[in-house]
């Protein structure tokens, strides 16, 4: 079992918020239950473990006169623990929000408790019913039977009708303060027996923003190995590497150094630093830097690195996208002029008829007469066309359409956007004096052609030359 369930709050006192301790506390002295809670908040905050204690408190054989505390030990208790309670029920709305799940739960919801005194049903994530199921719970709510409580969980109260959100008791869950996430860690590490340092159990209760579950999952990785865990050895499992600083990253980004932040950031990715807190740590601190009045635009930087986090974990190759927002931010600018004599055609193939078609002909491409003229007609305005074409190669023209090769899908899915393409077909059109139109492939022979990896390194060769 892991920890975070085995160290799930059994009580109003494990509870890791202040302020939900206190109104379940409230809950109890007023010895009333309301028919519906909402429960509201960020993600692994506790809400479902609140609302487990809830239905204990509700259903506890030694609090049939007075509410107080769940015993966990009554029958009652250990069938809501254990899960066998058929008259405790857990919903995903995320997989069960439709209308056909809301009118089975009004079915049943009708037929008095088997063997607890309260049903109790808890649907998380209730955000993501449809409108129709909403419609149908709303009804239930309005009229509901007696024997039945209702603990609604969401991450996005926003999107909850206003109709729902007036016929439930709020229960709002903040983000965890440092010393209430190092009270809930401790409690792990005492009960494993274990020992963790202060420096440690700071710094992890700073670094996972709130979340008890991403805290407790940390500490599990970091107690496997050791009886006592240090400084470096939390580094480890929440970066990748001790030691990690984001701040000579966001200073050269400050800086509008290039080749500083460039170097850093391989740096930190070649040496084991998780992208995601990199980025994270990097916004930070830039946020840090434009509270002192650093540089005000650094806002543009901090969205800019957001989209790239959010886009991360789809995108084939993460590196290169936030190698790009750099080099865009530091205003790095292609020189054309040598992308032409680096690559020119010492004899440059002559074009020649490849169908009887005079309007279609087939041509293998000079690098100096197109691509030459397209890099000039770039004019330093478009940086990531720039870099992006630094990995392709020109295959042929066949009438109006350009095909050119590169070594990867990622490469391929970036030029063929609209936007890219767009740019590009007007460019090329430019250059050749006629409407054209680009076709773009990936190569057969992708193993010889540079790794994505390399890609920042030729576009900064051609840039600062």
């Amino acid at each position: 079992m892991s920890l975070y369930l085995k160290y799930r709050p059994r009580t109003i006192d494990e509870l890791d918020l202040a302020s939900v301790r206190k109104t379940l506390e409230q809950i109890v002295t007023a010895n009333k239950v309301a028919h519906a809670y909402l429960l509201t908040g960020p993600r692994g905050a506790g809400k479902t473990s609140a609302a487990r204690v809830l239905a204990r408190i509700v259903n506890c054989e030694k609090n049939r006169n007075k509410l107080g505390e769940p015993c966990n030990e009554c029958s009652a208790c250990k069938s809501i623990l254990n899960g066998s309670a058929v008259d405790f029920i857990e919903i995903d709305a995320a997989s069960n929000r439709g209308i056909d799940d809301i009118r089975e739960l009004k079915e049943k919801i009708r037929l008095a408790p088997s063997q607890l005194s309260y049903k109790v049903y808890i649907i998380d994530e209730v955000h993501m019913l449809t409108t129709e199921a909403f419609n149908a719970l709303l009804k239930t709510l309005e009229e509901p039977p007696k024997h039945a409580i209702f603990a609604l969980c969401t991450t996005e109260t926003h999107k909850v009708p206003e109709t729902i959100k007036s016929r439930c008791v709020p229960i709002q869950f903040g983000k965890a303060s440092e010393n209430e996430m190092k009270r809930s860690l401790s409690r792990v590490v005492a009960g494993e027996e274990k020992k963790i340092s202060e420096e440690a159990l700071s710094y992890l209760a700073k670094a996972v923003d709130g979340s008890f579950r991403d805290g407790v999952k940390a500490l599990e990785i970091a107690l496997t190995t050791t009886m006592e865990v240090d400084l470096g050895r939390m580094e480890e499992v929440v970066v990748g590497v001790a030691g990690f600083s984001a701040k000579p990253l966001a200073h050269a980004l400050a800086d509008k150094d290039a080749d500083l932040a460039l170097q850093v950031f391989r740096k930190a990715v070649l040496t084991g630093v998780n992208l995601g807190y990199l980025l994270v740590e990097t916004m930070k601190a830039l946020r840090d830097l434009l509270m002192e009045g650093k540089e005000v635009t650094l806002t543009k930087l901090i969205f800019a690195l957001d989209e790239v986090a959010s886009k991360s974990g789809t995108s084939a190759v993460p590196e290169l996208l936030v190698e790009m927002v750099i080099i865009d931010w530091c205003g790095v600018v292609p020189k054309p002029s040598n992308f032409g004599e680096k690559n020119k055609d010492p004899k440059p193939t002559k074009i020649v008829p490849q169908s009887p078609k005079p309007e279609k002909k087939m041509a293998a491409v000079s690098h100096d007469e197109v691509w030459q003229k397209l890099l000039k007609g770039l004019n330093g305005d478009s940086l990531t066309l720039g870099a992006l074409l630094s990995k392709a190669t020109p295959a042929q023209i066949s009438g109006d359409i350009l095909t050119i090769k590169v070594g990867y899908a990622f490469h391929k899915e970036q030029i063929m956007t609209e936007k890219i393409l767009g740019k590009l077909e007007k460019l090329l059109s430019e250059a050749m004096g006629r409407e054209m139109k680009v076709k773009c492939e990936v190569a057969e022979a992708a193993a010889k052609m540079p790794a994505p990896s390399d890609t920042i390194d030729e576009a900064m060769a051609i840039f600062n030359s």
